[in-house]
């Protein structure tokens, strides 16, 4: 697609307003976040503003993603619509531009816009926000991961279940060590006094305690051997086994679809997973469904600037984040499909602008 001078006109009028419209849509939503969550944590603690600043310089990213589409739309309506107003778009068709090609280079930008937004989320987002909440757990609470509280591994590979009394999320280490897998002929069972991740070997190990094969019944000892230390007779890695209860935006689509893998494999359910790993595709697409609605709206909405063109993109953004909180609920109750859900606003609105673009009057 040769890019021509109309293109080059609007791609740049365009470029500009949605780094503009980023640039000061972020610095309100952290401003407000500053203001009415974390002021008061911040006052409470004693927090340093370095800690404050490493936190938002973190989180930013993650708020990038959620008012990008949001600004593409705002983008689209003020440039779009500027050029309706002072009859440019007019002059445009005069000459022989229809609308589709007067459109070109909106939509492809867009389409570009939302495939850096999956890129960017799959690799800094993914960090960046793992990064906020590690951050937002040891200094903006009294209760931090280093807590040590029990937790239960279930349905591990090769059989195994694993209680582990006091558990330390950050060194991944716990104490008080309970492990027992059920056999045709025996039941195994495993006490010790420590486990912990050792990342060189990749294994989770095992420290002081004793390994037991008992008879079916459960009451005569058939054989048991000491663990100085020992490689826990299972392969889950860390990221694997707490990625059930990690927010989604700390981990990558890919991420998630092994942790849905994962979940299948040991009979948990998991469509709540499924429709998060499906909007990590749906969510970066608002972007390019938005300018199919943008643009049949500024050519019908000519006057008003600004004003127009804002307060119609909070209400097309009310109603998207309304369609699309139905479509979550109903996904994540099983009444629909993962797919569906993270895609039915998406689509609704698609076919709206789409039907809207294809009757707007030239």
């Amino acid at each position: 697609m040769r890019a021509t001078l109309i293109d080059r006109y609007l791609g740049r009028r365009l470029a500009f307003t949605l780094l503009r419209a980023l640039v000061a849509l972020v610095a309100v939503f952290i401003l407000i976040d500053l203001l009415t969550h974390r002021r008061g944590q911040i006052m409470r603690l004693d927090l340093s503003w370095t800690v404050v600043a490493l936190y938002y310089l973190a989180y930013t990213p993650w708020v990038v993603f959620q008012v990008a589409p949001l600004c593409m739309l705002v983008a689209t309506l003020m440039v779009v619509g500027e050029a309706a107003q002072a009859n440019e778009v007019t002059a445009a068709l005069a000459g022989g531009i229809s609308l589709r090609r007067f459109s070109r280079m909106p939509l492809a930008l867009a389409l570009g816009f939302a495939l850096v937004l999956f890129a960017a989320e799959e690799t800094v987002g993914a960090y960046a926000a793992q990064q906020a909440n590690r951050i937002k757990s040891n200094n903006f609470s009294h209760n931090s991961d280093s807590k040590r509280e029990g937790l239960t591994w279930a349905r591990l590979s090769n059989g195994w279940t694993c209680h582990v009394m006091k558990f330390n999320r950050v060194a991944l280490t716990g104490e008080g060590v309970l492990m027992h897998a059920v056999r045709e002929d025996a039941l195994e069972h495993i006490q010790a006094r420590r486990i912990y991740w050792d990342e060189a070997r990749g294994q989770w190990m095992l420290e002081d305690g004793r390994w037991l094969i008992l008879a079916p019944n459960g009451g005569t000892i058939l054989s048991q051997r000491p663990i100085s230390q020992l490689p826990a007779p299972f392969d889950e890695r860390p990221e694997l086994l707490f990625a059930m209860n990690t927010p989604p935006e700390t981990q990558t689509a890919w991420g998630l679809a092994s942790v849905v893998r994962h979940a299948a494999r040991i009979g948990v359910p998991a469509q709540r997973l499924r429709v998060d790993f499906h909007t990590k595709f749906s969510q970066p697409a608002i972007a390019f469904v938005m300018v199919w609605l943008a643009i049949p709206f500024a050519l019908r909405v000519r006057r008003g600037g600004i004003a127009i063109g804002f307060g119609a993109s909070v209400a097309i953004a009310i109603v998207y984040l309304t369609l699309f909180s139905i479509g979550v609920t109903l996904g994540d109750a099983g009444r629909i499909s993962p797919f569906l859900a993270a895609w039915l606003a998406n689509l609704v609105f698609l076919a709206a602008g789409v039907t809207m673009f294809l009757k707007t009057p030239t």
